[in-house]
């Protein structure tokens, strides 16, 4: 059950991701999503906390896109936009 969570979504050049941080009954975590082929890029990683789990999903998802050759410069990506995830 999730108690406290955040997801995003960042599409670049064809290519879909949704970033997830959160609190669940596993603990904190963040896990990265490939929305086009349905497939996790970090399934679920351990953090210290919400905003570190947002911080993680960002670099894997930068790094990600790199080199997929998706985005130029590691640094490049559009603004994200985190909104609060509910349980349900």
């Amino acid at each position: 059950m999730l108690d406290k969570g955040f997801w995003a979504d960042v599409e670049v050049a064809g290519e879909h991701l949704r970033l997830f941080s959160e609190h669940n009954a596993q603990g904190i975590q963040f896990s990265v999503y490939n929305v086009n082929s349905k497939k996790w890029i970090v399934p679920s990683e351990a953090v210290d906390d919400i905003e570190q789990g947002k911080e993680k999903a960002t670099e894997y998802a930068r790094s990600y896109l790199h080199y997929s050759g998706r985005s130029g410069h590691p640094s490049e990506l559009p603004p994200l936009i985190w909104k609060s995830a509910r349980s349900l």
